[in-house]
Formats: C-alpha cells, sequence, structure tokens
C-alpha cells in the first residue's frame, strides 16, 4: 500500500482543499522573471554552507566578506552597517533589536542596532553555517560538526549536540519548540525531542547528500520537510506521527526536483518556497501535498544559496554570486490575470 494513504499528510483537516479521489491536473508552472525589486551589489559568496541574507521586520540584512549591509524595505534605502574587521561573515540572523553575525573563525558577533555596539565571543572552532532562533535561546550549527544552544539572557552555552559527522547546514524547530530536526555534509538528519537533546530519537540516512534545506509545516507540527544537495537533488516530506509505527519510517513522499536544493520555506498558505543551484538556479513555488510546482522564479545566473521571506509571507529576497540581490512577490499576479494582459 502506499505509504502516504496511511498518513494525516493527506488528511482533510490539514489540506481542505486537497481531495485524493481527484485527478490532479497537469499544467507549467507560471513563470514569473521580473522580480519586485533588484539591488545591484558586490557578489555573495558562492558558499552552499552559508546563509548571508536575512529578512528581519521590514528590515534586510546581507554580507559581503566582513561587511554587513542594510536595507529598508519601505525606503529602498541601502547602507553599509557594520564591518567587523575579521574572517569572513558566513551567518547572518535578527533578533529583537540585535543582530547575529557567525564568521568563518567560529565567533559569533551580537551587534546591538540601538546602541551600535557589537560584543565578539567564540562559539566554534570553525565556520558558523546557519543560526536559529528559540525564545530565549540561539542554536549555531558549525563546520566543527557541532550544534551549541547559547542562553541570551547570560550568553552561556547551554546544551551542545554533537551527532553528525561532518559539518551542520540545516536546522529547524516545528512552531511549538518541541522538535528540532538538523541536517549535515555527512548526508545525514537527525530528529531530536527539544526537551532532551543528549540523543536523537531517530536518524534518517535517505538523502544521498548535504540536507541543508529543512522545514516545519506552520499548520501541523509533524510534517516537515528536507532538501538534498547537488548528488541527491530530492525533497522528502516526512511524518513525524508515524514514529512508533512497527518499521519506524517516517518518510511520506521522495520527490526529484532535477536540481541541487539550497534552502526550503514551508509557507502558511501550504506551499512551499525551495531555492536551487545546479543546474536551474531558479526558485520555485510547489503544493505541499503533491509537490507540483505552480510558479517559477527566473533571474539569477547562479546558485541562489541565500534566501529570505518576509514575516508577513508576501515577499522573499534571493541573493547568489551574480551581483544582485531580488525581491520577489510571492503571490503577485495570478495566472488568470497575466491572460487577461
Amino acid at each position: 500500500m502506499d505509504r502516504s494513504f496511511q498518513s494525516p499528510f493527506i488528511n482533510p483537516s490539514y489540506f481542505p482543499d486537497y481531495d485524493i479521489n481527484k485527478i490532479p491536473e497537469i499544467f507549467s508552472p507560471l513563470i514569473i522573471s521580473q522580480s519586485y525589486r533588484e539591488i545591484q551589489t558586490k557578489s555573495l559568496a558562492d558558499d552552499f554552507y552559508s546563509n548571508l541574507l536575512d529578512w528581519h521586520n521590514d528590515k534586510i540584512y546581507f554580507a559581503i566578506e566582513d561587511t554587513v549591509y542594510i536595507h529598508d524595505f519601505h525606503t529602498s534605502k541601502t547602507s553599509l552597517l557594520q564591518t567587523i574587521y575579521d574572517n569572513n561573515i558566513t551567518c547572518v540572523k535578527g533578533i529583537g533589536t540585535k543582530l547575529l553575525l557567525g564568521t568563518s573563525s567560529g565567533h559569533l558577533h551580537t551587534l546591538d542596532l540601538i546602541k551600535n555596539k557589537i560584543n565578539r565571543n567564540l562559539v566554534h572552532k570553525s565556520r558558523i553555517g546557519v543560526i536559529k532562533i528559540e525564545n530565549n535561546t540561539i542554536l549555531t550549527g558549525s563546520r566543527d560538526k557541532k550544534i551549541k544552544l547559547i542562553d541570551t539572557r547570560s550568553g552561556k552555552i547551554t546544551s551542545v549536540i554533537c551527532q553528525h559527522s561532518q559539518e551542520v547546514c540545516g536546522m529547524d524547530l516545528n512552531k511549538n519548540f518541541k522538535t528540532l530536526v538538523t541536517g549535515g555534509n555527512d548526508n545525514k538528519m537527525y530528529i531530536f525531542d527539544y526537551r532532551n537533546l543528549d540523543l536523537p530519537l531517530k536518524k534518517c540516512n535517505q538523502h544521498k547528500a548535504a540536507v541543508k534545506g529543512i522545514s516545519f509545516s506552520p499548520l501541523n507540527t509533524n510534517l516537515f520537510v528536507t532538501g538534498g544537495g547537488s548528488a541527491d537533488k530530492t525533497v522528502k516530506l516526512w511524518d513525524m506521527s508515524l514514529i512508533n509505527n512497527t518499521n519506524n519510517n517516517l518518510l511520506v513522499k521522495s520527490t526529484n526536483y532535477g536540481s541541487q536544493i539550497c534552502n526550503l520555506k514551508w509557507l502558511r498558505n501550504n506551499q512551499i518556497l525551495s531555492t536551487h543551484g545546479y543546474s536551474k538556479d531558479d526558485i520555485r513555488m510547489c503544493g505541499s501535498y503533491d509537490f507540483q510546482c505552480t510558479r517559477q522564479f527566473l533571474g539569477h545566473r547562479n546558485r541562489v544559496i541565500h534566501f529570505s521571506v518576509s514575516e508577513d509571507e508576501k515577499y522573499f529576497v534571493t541573493g547568489s554570486s551574480d551581483c544582485n540581490i531580488r525581491f520577489w512577490e510571492i503571490y503577485g499576479e495570478t495566472r488568470k490575470e497575466l491572460e487577461i494582459r
């Protein structure tokens, strides 16, 4: 029996518009080749393991080498924010009135955007490629194979996860902060109970390349997707509610996208945004229940490694080494509106 029919993945309570008895309509995606806005800048690092863009409130932060810039979405003004005079910045993440900057040396810089002060702490032995925020905790993933949890109030490291055998390049928490999923360059994906990080609940090795793209469903805390690198090219859907099944197999669906998966974001409208490297260098919006591509965003000439979504999920921003940062409307014009024009 097809495992998807054993899972709440297709339960109407999760996907009210999905009829499992209906034969899916096959159509070409809407091609969007004109971005909403474009910033011409120096090349963002062509480094699959870095994350040099973050959309925080109405500001977009991006890093080039050892300097971070700020772009005001409303005024369209871009300005230099801070040069850290350290190794290159490899990760950018906003938190409240502060900006976190991970570097290739393993230092974590905390920039106070109000006081214009910066603190520098050595957290890892090598580059920090991914940062996640959970209430009063900062999670950092590094090339040193470790994930560290830092209390924002005390600045102390409260926990260290040492499961991956190569660089940690992906992380996500579900919306109730009870489950943490991590991905690494070892092609492994680990699932943790966030309340007990000593041992993982599950190790998954179905991917054949680095697992950087990870995103939980905003509507169902059990569902999440992962994406593999250039030797894998698949997006996989997982269901935590199957963890106690006899065979303990959480994989519901796997779809070959034909390109390296750089980032994934599961939106509140139940669509999944993905950014890609070899060989398409595009961005796609696909249905979360069938992975059918409904929109394809074209314009970058190199891998779309850097990516962030606005908090209202109306826009997203992408960057690559082609010296362009592009802003896109998630919804924009409908297919019918374009046909009328």
